[in-house]
């Protein structure tokens, strides 16, 4: 075969556009760029589309120039915005070659994430070295990474070896059904080990799972209640099957955000991770990588526990950071609503910042109260802090409570009452997973809101110290901001007698809350 040079092909190509795409037209080739901006270059062919937009195409004839490919249709894309005054949406760019074996997986990745259209060509060449044919390349799909659903569950065994054991039953079993990916931790008790039932536990998580791989006699183990699977369906009949063929000493059904709470619990120790399937090919991670994925993080599945980061600049990260921390407030539309404004806020500008967000959002004040009243509620009542940095330091902060709107309370149980007729009747929410609808409600009799105050410059751990503060709630679907301190009109017209916090709300009904709290202790047969 006659090898022609490159030049040569490209003015064979410039000829027989039609190859390529009906209606394109040649501009030029060898389309020299000015230098204005400190590059330069020659467009192989620019031309133009039936719609009218420009094609840049570049030409190639070895795997060796894929990066000089890629840089090329960047740079000219740029310039021809910048010197020509071309809007972006008129911009198309193309990428010609004989060979697609190195150029296939770096295009595919700019294809998804650049702004312009960008296409790919295999160019077959006769005897002669003359274009005939040019074929449509199929860029690779986005990777997809393998990622933990809110079917978790844990095992406890009587020893290291029977939780061995019992790891590659999980396994055997979930892969029997399709589910190859799996992710676990091992954790044993350190104290206390007389309450528990089995001291070595193991806690699992199911990855996603494609409808192809699972079996049809699976069937029968479905569920169509999505209050059920949560919006997991195929991972939900996975977990069924594996609880329904592995057994041990205890077994518990888990959620994200569980495993956190053990590590951050002195009676419990996390050992090491066990993966399976794709999991197992992530041998870059740590065991902080590894703790966030099984609590959901990454996915924002830990509604009541998140913590996160990102940075505003950040194309890829940032709108996936917000997207996990509005999942982290289901069932609190306030704070929603107003994280959300605020996210929006620091980011509006161009200034970089890094933004670092921990939610603790339970949605069950009773469960609170239950189980921390009164020495040990401080971590267990809902709380948001969050923070702004810039190259500079500090520059805004959030913390977000429960506040008190001053709405006096004399008959704090026969208000509970009207949401819940009993212990049983809470416990029959908590299970149906209907809690935070109640509490809402409750709250409301209560006189408390979800807030944000919010710090605007000076030292994070000292408000004196702040440029300016702000109070941050909602009022009828409107998101609402007064300036700290407040005058006591603005709080009036706001529907509020006052602005205090939670532990004044506790310490004015003191007498009231030990009476309920201790009835529904007792209607549970528990004690703190």
């Amino acid at each position: 075969m006659n090898v022609l040079y490159e030049a040569q092909l490209r003015d064979m190509l410039a000829e027989r556009l039609i190859l390529i795409e009906p209606g394109l037209r040649l501009v030029d080739t060898e389309y020299s760029m000015p230098n204005a901006h400190g590059t330069r270059g020659r467009i192989d062919i620019l031309a133009r589309d039936r719609h009218g937009s420009w094609v840049v195409i570049e030409l190639k004839r070895s795997d060796s120039s894929s990066a000089r490919a890629l840089h090329e249709v960047t740079k000219y894309a740029e310039l021809l915005q910048r010197e020509m005054g071309l809007r972006a949406n008129r911009i198309r760019a193309m990428i010609v070659s004989t060979t697609w074996r190195e150029l296939r997986v770096p295009v595919s990745n700019m294809a998804r994430d650049w702004s312009h259209d960008l296409r790919g060509y295999q160019l077959t060449l006769d005897d002669e070295g003359r274009p005939v044919r040019a074929d449509r390349v199929e860029f690779l799909e986005a990777p997809v990474p393998p990622r933990v659903t809110p079917h978790h569950f844990m095992y406890f065994y009587n020893s290291p070896q029977e939780r061995d054991a019992g790891w590659h039953e999980i396994k055997t079993r979930a892969a029997e059904v399709g589910a190859q990916d799996v992710l676990a931790a091992n954790f044993r008790r350190m104290a206390q080990r007389d309450l528990v039932v089995a001291p070595y536990g193991l806690y699992c998580a199911i990855g996603r799972v494609h409808l192809d791989d699972m079996p049809a006699w699976l069937d029968h183990y479905g569920s169509e209640s999505y209050e059920d699977h949560g919006g997991f369906p195929l991972e939900y009949t996975v977990r069924g099957h594996i609880l329904s063929h592995v057994f041990a000493a205890d077994c518990e059904l888990a959620h994200p955000g569980m495993l956190r709470k053990l590590d951050e619990d002195p009676r419990w120790e996390i050992e090491d991770y066990r993966l399976a399937g794709d999991f197992a090919r992530r041998t870059p991670l740590d065991e902080q990588d590894l703790l966030r994925d099984l609590n959901g993080d990454e996915e924002g599945l830990g509604e009541i526990l998140y913590t996160g980061s990102a940075r505003t600049t950040d194309r890829g990260r940032w709108p996936a950071f917000r997207e996990e921390s509005r999942r982290c407030f289901a069932g609190n539309p306030a704070w929603a609503q107003l994280v959300g404004r605020w996210l929006e806020d620091v980011s509006a500008d161009s200034v970089e910042r890094d933004v670092l967000l921990h939610v603790y959002n339970p949605c069950d004040l009773i469960q609170s109260l239950v189980h921390g009243w009164p020495d040990d509620l401080d971590r267990l009542v809902p709380m948001v802090w969050g923070t702004a940095l810039t190259e500079f330091g500090t520059e805004r902060t959030i913390r977000g409570s429960l506040y008190w709107d001053g709405t006096p309370q004399s008959r704090m149980a026969d208000l509970a009452s009207l949401v819940y007729r009993d212990s049983i009747h809470w416990i029959t929410h908590r299970t149906m997973g209907e809690s935070w609808i109640a509490d809402l409600d409750l709250l409301s009799l209560f006189g408390l809101h979800y807030v944000l105050i919010e710090q605007i410059g000076g030292n994070p751990l000292d408000a004196s110290t702040a440029d300016e503060l702000r109070f941050h709630f909602v009022q009828d679907d409107r998101l609402c901001t007064l300036p700290i301190p407040c005058e006591g009109s603005l709080l009036r017209n706001a529907g509020w007698h006052g602005a205090y916090t939670l532990s004044t709300f506790l310490e004015q009904h003191c007498d009231q809350i030990d009476a309920m709290v201790a009835n529904y202790r007792s209607g549970l047969h528990f004690a703190p």
